[in-house]
């Protein structure tokens, strides 16, 4: 298999985080104002700032934690991200016949 082709299949998440500096993934840029959600820390709707998306599998960001500010990995199996800032509807680009 080629090169060309193997990169088509690395997940989205993986092959943004193979540069650094800000991205967008999926029309979102990084860094990001998110809400977060995790079973196993009993996080719901937390806000934090999502800096990047690890080759590891992880979510980095900053989240508050006793009025400080910390980095945390959460596994991207294991939490549900909302980014804050909604995307932009895109223009329809057909109309229906009646």
């Amino acid at each position: 298999m080629s090169a060309e082709k193997n990169e088509d299949l690395t997940p989205m998440w993986r092959r943004c985080a193979q540069e650094p500096g800000s991205r967008k993934v999926t029309g979102m840029e990084i860094p990001a104002k998110v809400s977060l959600f995790n079973r196993t820390l009993e996080v719901k709707g937390k806000p934090g700032t999502l800096i990047s998306i690890n080759e590891g599998g992880y979510y980095e960001v900053i989240l508050e934690v006793q009025q400080r500010n910390h980095t945390v990995l959460f596994p991207i199996a294991e939490t549900v991200l909302i980014f804050n800032d909604a995307v932009p509807p895109t223009a329809t680009e057909f109309e229906v016949e009646r």
